[in-house]
């Protein structure tokens, strides 16, 4: 990538690191398409409520590069100045405890066995060329278990660095993890996440929740749980894979739509559908925080992320979500904690911390 197009690319850009020293740089504008076909560079960026035809973003061009070539071209267009740092404005308590409450109240109905319910704190500072620049320099940093992710167009955008795989193809094969059940890493007091009822049970639910689907298409395997460690966080994690049955007339983002959201993300069971979430505050206005973030740039090649871990911005600021998976064994504080934990980690990995 030369330094006109990633100038390009800074206005009107998307990007992903599908593995430690590879990344897909594609630069804009976009074009926003109904139907794709399988040799297409192709984005899929739905937001978390995918509604009855999603669409595509098809770029003007890409180039592949390694972290060392990212860094030369961050550098080069890094003019150096110490940037402000953003403005929080903290979260609403009284929105997560409305959702808690809400959300509890269906379990002890047993209509329900898990939810998760988000939370964002914002900031009235909004986004441009230099701040993604000065984030993409702290992400370079991010280690091999986070997916590097982001997409901005006309003032709006996001960019992240997710540790979940909704779904990855590699030929007729089929990954993905079952990532849930969290502990802040500094928590030495704190039951080891393989020893805890409570997140063995919530990541249970999700790796049953996946293989069920993912056994329409072929053979399914689970290795785990073990532990997954982030900077500041410690995840359960299971490694799931399936050996299509039939690749010839596999459908890759179509597979993207029945897996989203797993419990993960969403609820438990699936039969209790996940619209009834818009009830709860700040989902109606979630946009694509949760939402299936894909790239497919090969027949039989494409990765799909869970979209969080990321800072979502517009033309009026921006903003941090995180949610937390909500069971019955589930203490309030203790919840209300994680999701501050997870937003701090956004700040760390994006080098927004003041």
């Amino acid at each position: 990538m030369t330094p006109s197009e990633f100038t390009n690319f800074l206005d009107a850009g998307a990007i992903l690191r599908v593995s430690e020293d590879d990344w897909f740089l594609l630069k804009g504008p976009f074009r926003n398409v109904e139907k794709t076909t399988p040799g297409q560079v192709t984005l899929f960026t739905p937001d978390f409520f995918i509604g009855p035809n999603p669409s595509y973003w098809l770029p003007a061009g890409f180039s592949r590069l390694k972290t060392a070539d990212l860094r030369i071209l961050c550098e080069l267009f890094n003019n150096h100045d110490p940037q402000k740092p953003l403005e929080w404005l903290y979260a609403e308590p009284q929105n997560f405890h409305q959702s808690y409450a809400k959300v509890m109240d269906r379990i002890e109905k047993a209509t329900l066995v898990k939810a998760v319910p988000i939370e964002f704190e914002r900031s009235d500072d909004t986004i441009d060329g230099q701040r993604i620049v000065g984030m993409l320099q702290s992400l370079l940093s991010a280690p091999g278990t986070l997916f590097v992710y982001g997409f901005w167009q006309n003032g709006r955008g996001s960019l992240g660095a997710s540790p979940e795989i909704l779904l990855r193809q590699d030929g007729n094969i089929l990954s993905t993890m079952a990532l849930a059940g969290t502990s802040p890493k500094q928590d030495a007091q704190r039951v080891s996440l393989l020893s805890d009822a409570k997140e063995l049970y919530e990541h249970e639910l999700v790796a049953k929740d996946i293989e069920s689907v993912l056994s329409a298409y072929g053979t399914v395997t689970i290795v785990g749980p073990k532990i997954l460690e982030l900077p500041t966080l410690l995840h359960l994690k299971s490694d799931i894979q399936c050996r299509l049955r039939d690749p010839l007339h596999f459908n890759f983002f179509d597979a993207c739509v029945k897996l989203h959201p797993t419990p993960a993300l969403g609820v438990s069971p699936r039969s209790a559908g996940y619209d009834w979430l818009k009830e709860l505050p700040e989902q109606q206005t979630r946009d694509g925080f949760g939402a299936p973030w894909g790239l497919r740039w090969g027949p039989n090649d494409a990765l799909c992320l869970v979209a969080i871990r990321n800072l979502q911005w517009n033309e009026s600021g921006s903003r941090i979500g995180s949610g937390c998976g909500i069971v019955q064994q589930s203490q309030f504080e203790q919840e209300r904690r994680e999701l501050s934990q997870k937003r701090q980690s956004v700040k760390k990995i994006l080098g927004l911390q003041s």
